[in-house]
């Protein structure tokens, strides 16, 4: 059973901050397409590491912050990224987008069940009268 503190991959805060604000240089001066350009080839760490690492509270800023410059060029009609990566990206990082989008889903989802529950009725109570019909049609037969 480990005994102590449990290990991280975070830095001290000042580190953090140092590091914060070369990955915010790198990206204004290498304008990557991808963050991971920075952090996986640049800087040698995993994305586990990175996940672990941006989330700190000293180094979060400065990582948004690299997230819109490097969005910049996701929204610029003029860049070469295909328009499919530009919108997915945009739902990536714009949390409003993102919440919007999920809404409209999870409407039509909604508005899907209830259509398929309408029409499972439907046939079910058309079932039910062509039952009804053929009981009726036996039951006359059978008197004559």
């Amino acid at each position: 059973m480990p005994v102590g503190k449990p290990r991280t991959v975070s830095l001290p805060p000042d580190q953090m901050i140092e590091l914060g604000k070369e990955m915010v240089a790198w990206v204004k001066e290498k304008d990557p397409l991808h963050l991971s350009e920075w952090y996986c080839i640049e800087k040698g760490y995993t994305d586990k590491e990175f996940d672990t690492m941006h989330v700190c509270q000293e180094f979060f800023p400065y990582y948004e912050q690299a997230l819109k410059i490097i969005g910049r060029k996701y929204l610029d009609k003029g860049s070469n990224v295909r328009d499919s990566i530009a919108h997915r990206w945009q739902r990536l990082y714009f949390k409003d987008l993102r919440k919007l989008e999920d809404t409209d889903a999870d409407a039509n989802a909604d508005r899907a069940a209830r259509a398929n529950k309408s029409q499972s009725m439907a046939a079910e109570t058309a079932l039910e009268i062509l039952d009804k019909v053929q009981r009726k049609n036996q039951s006359i037969k059978s008197e004559h």
